[in-house]
């Protein structure tokens, strides 16, 4: 970790008066006065912190934390009064001292804390810190936060839920912060986005939250929105590795791959051992190889990624990409091959199972091996709307109407969903279960969003069809005939329904 970039930056920050002479106050504070004691030190650092004079309080802290005998407590407070200015290798550096130094509630909140701080800096130790806070002070309300903040990383989101709610009233912004990275692990992005919100509310600016929220946006289709959050973020907190990682991703969601090369780039540079890091740069070449595709230069990608997949030939996400190529090119055995390895490799990889399940369903004409593949993507991204999506269409096709409603559903019932697919396909897995008032209110809210659809108006005339409407089926089945809709059937009552015959 290259932590003199940010110590230069802090020392930079320090008042006028020398550079020597500022650089030796950092590494030695002033000698106290006979007599002051660690407590007229704490004391004299609060009344500055809270006249907003931070630099002059943390001078008084670190001079307190030099005294002889002194406590863990000076130190504790110096790592909150550096981790509230984003100062995040100096509070780790803090609270680690304060640790060493103090036991029971206090040691708890020590590392607590550190555990939070070294999981915004993107640091593998920030589970095995939080455990360590939760056996110095197991009913703990820092200790419950870093726990629960451990166990969302790990994916065990209901756990993580119930540890951030233990923490409760107790933890404040904090509490909120984490409860929402816990509804995040979970899948529920809208509770995971108000609780975010929430917390920002209270804090406005803070960097945790913010970070949160633009994670979110991301991956509910808004990484427009995201964007600004994270450039006030990355201001903020220049050594918020995680910041850096989820920049780089906005930007690719954005289709700003060489834009997301610098930030991955500086997150793989900060984190030299994070694999994390290490696949986003890889990820990155992913997405600047797939810029080729909408330029038609499809062959120029397949050159790339290729390369790029025997350079890697463990790496799931580079197989991915190379997949993504083949279909663009209709070559769906090759795309299999590829999607397979990569699942191969890593079983988990949502997207793999997605393209699988695409492949088998848009190019193969397999609807019922899709549907295995689709299920494992959703299990793997359960809060992902365009795999949900795909689901609830390959189960329509397989005529598992109620299933595929109960799926679609759960898309079209959230408020801020405005995309048409979800309605489209909600609306023909009604039609297809003969549910034809259902099936008209969702194509209608698809023809809302798309209303020079010819599918969303042949489906609308096939449901006023099933009602024996022939009105409004004249008036649907002649908009989709007009939108280039050609399938004979529907052409062929068209016209005898427009000849006067009744629907029977």
């Amino acid at each position: 970790m290259k932590r003199w970039v940010w110590l230069l930056a802090f020392l930079v920050a320090l008042p006028a008066g020398g550079d020597e002479k500022g650089k030796k106050d950092e590494k030695k504070p002033a000698p106290a006065k006979a007599g002051t004691t660690v407590d007229d030190l704490i004391k004299q650092a609060d009344e500055k912190a809270a006249a907003g004079e931070v630099d002059a309080g943390l001078d008084l802290l670190r001079r307190a934390a030099a005294l002889p005998g002194a406590t863990g407590e000076p130190s504790l407070r110096l790592g909150r009064l550096l981790e509230a200015r984003y100062d995040l290798d100096l509070a780790i550096d803090a609270y680690k001292a304060a640790a060493e130094k103090l036991s029971g509630a206090a040691k708890g909140e020590a590392l607590g804390r550190l555990s939070v701080v070294e999981g915004l800096r993107g640091m593998a130790e920030a589970a095995a810190t939080a455990q360590a806070a939760v056996a110095a002070d197991p009913e703990g309300v820092w200790p419950t936060l870093a726990l629960s903040r451990a166990r969302a990383r790990e994916g065990k989101g209901e756990e993580a839920v119930a540890l951030a709610r233990k923490a409760g009233a107790g933890g404040g912004m904090a509490a909120t912060e984490a409860l929402g990275y816990a509804q995040e692990a979970q899948g529920d992005l809208a509770a995971a986005e108000a609780a975010y919100r929430s917390a920002l509310a209270a804090q406005p600016g803070g960097v945790g939250p913010s970070l949160g929220l633009a994670r979110v946006l991301r991956k509910t289709n808004r990484a427009a929105e995201a964007d600004p959050l994270l450039k006030k973020v990355l201001e903020a907190a220049p050594g918020a590795i995680e910041a850096y990682k989820e920049s780089a991703r906005v930007k690719m969601a954005l289709n700003r791959a060489a834009e997301a090369e610098g930030d991955a780039a500086t997150a793989a540079a900060m984190a030299e051992n994070d694999p994390e890091a290490q696949r986003l740069v890889r990820q990155v070449k992913v997405a600047k190889a797939l810029d080729y595709l909408p330029k038609n230069q499809v062959e120029l990608a397949v050159q790339d990624l290729t390369a790029l997949r025997d350079q890697n030939p463990n790496a799931a996400e580079v197989r991915v990409g190379l997949a993504r190529v083949f279909i663009a090119k209709h070559q769906g055995r090759e795309a299999v091959a590829e999607l397979k390895k990569a699942i191969e490799l890593e079983p988990t990889n949502a997207e793999a199972h997605f393209r699988l399940g695409f492949v088998l369903h848009a190019l193969q004409g397999d609807p019922t091996s899709a549907l295995a593949a689709y299920e494992q993507a959703v299990a793997a991204e359960p809060a992902n709307i365009e795999y949900r999506t795909n689901l609830g269409a390959v189960l329509s096709d397989l005529k598992q109407y109620d299933r595929a409603v109960a799926e679609l559903t759960k898309i079209t019932g959230d408020p801020g969903y405005t995309r048409p697919e979800a309605w489209i396909y909600l609306g023909e897995a009604q039609l297809g279960a003969k549910h034809y008032k259902e099936a008209i209110a969702a194509l209608q809210k698809a023809a809302a969003t798309a209303p020079e659809n010819a599918r969303i108006q042949a489906s609308l005339a096939w449901a006023y069809f099933g009602l024996k409407d022939a009105e409004n089926f004249k008036k649907a089945a002649g908009k989709a005939r007009a939108l280039g809709h050609k399938e004979p059937t529907l052409l062929q009552y068209l016209t005898r329904v427009e000849g006067g015959e009744p629907i029977k």
